[in-house]
């Protein structure tokens, strides 16, 4: 009976081992591996961001080959101190091998700022300088970028370079009013004595939209320095950025209906952004940076409604400000 008792009793054991070998061999949901090139990370950014920037625009139209008579440059526009407040809707999208696509739409108001009209005959006498109050009117950019992310490092700092190929459209729309006397080579004999107003400062002098196409070439570098802290810097090389600008002078009825000026060329520029981000929980994160944008390029000006081309020279625009954007990351695979 005792050995009856000792088989039944090793019996049991055999079989409570048997089972709970099975359930040990059962893999558990949080045991399973991820599959090849899959990434942990939230793969869907949506967001909002403010910007405040401050930017200037300068060009110079040579009309010396139009006549003796005419300095090189003949006349030079200078936009400066135009401060912008722009709202952005931003978005980025990773799939399971890293291929990226990213980008921005914004628009706002521009505020203030002066214009700088120069004119000068052959030897560069300065006939005229006046100087106009800005209105801004209205900033449009949009941006998209797609590319590839390479981790270089992965280990207590995580460090990805993401080289991209896009494209920017940046629009900006300035009104002027009135014109004050500068200072010139032939005693005010055009304008005025210096100081004087020659046309009142609640009259609309001149409107300039200046609208940019770029391609970009460029790569994003993160670093992930803590488990809630992330450097983000943006680098782009404008290759090729078409210039579109159109010039309306109100008061210069010789000139025709307005724009009765439009200037056109193709340059290029350079594009920098950098970013502190900071995790708020793994889905939700603040971000704060500078942004820095440039564009120059040479080309033709055309009064529209005389049949006369003048030589667009140095046209240059810069745009250089702060952000802070709030997004929110989610997975979708």
């Amino acid at each position: 009976m005792l050995r009856g008792l000792c088989l039944m009793l090793l019996a049991t054991a055999c079989i409570a081992g048997g089972a709970h070998a099975q359930v040990a061999e059962v893999p558990r949901p949080y045991a399973i591996p991820l599959p090849p090139n899959a990434n942990d990370e939230p793969q869907w950014e949506l967001g909002m961001r403010y910007w405040w920037s401050e930017g200037s625009t300068r060009f110079d139209l040579n009309s010396s080959r139009l006549g003796a008579i005419y300095g090189n440059p003949t006349s030079t526009l200078t936009y400066d101190d135009i401060s912008a407040n722009a709202l952005e809707f931003v978005w980025s999208a990773r799939n399971e091998t890293d291929t990226f696509a990213k980008g921005f739409v914004g628009g706002g108001w521009l505020d203030g700022g002066s214009l700088d009209d120069e004119d000068f005959f052959a030897g560069q006498i300065k006939f005229s300088d006046t100087y106009s109050k800005l209105d801004g009117d209205g900033l449009v950019y949009g941006t998209i970028d797609v590319g590839q992310d390479f981790t270089l490092i992965d280990n207590r700092a995580r460090v990805v370079l993401s080289p991209f190929v896009g494209f920017n459209y940046w629009e900006e729309t300035v009104e002027g009013y009135g014109a004050r006397c500068n200072a010139d080579d032939v005693g005010g004999f055009f304008c005025g004595p210096t100081g004087s107003t020659a046309v009142p400062f609640s009259t609309k002098v001149i409107t300039n939209k200046q609208s940019w196409a770029s391609l970009r070439l460029g790569a994003e570098l993160k670093a992930k320095l803590w488990d809630r802290l992330t450097l983000r810097g943006d680098a782009a090389i404008i290759p090729a950025a078409y210039l579109w600008n159109e010039d309306s002078h109100h008061l210069r009825a010789d000139l025709g209906s307005t724009p009765n000026i439009v200037d056109s060329g193709t340059g290029w520029g350079y594009q920098l952004e950098g970013e502190v981000r900071l995790d708020l929980t793994r889905h939700w994160a603040f971000g704060a940076g500078v942004r820095y944008w440039y564009a120059e390029t040479n080309g033709d000006s055309d009064f529209v409604h005389l049949n006369v081309t003048s030589q667009l020279e140095d046209f240059t625009s810069e745009r250089l400000g702060v952000f802070g954007n709030v997004t929110y990351r989610f997975d979708t695979f």
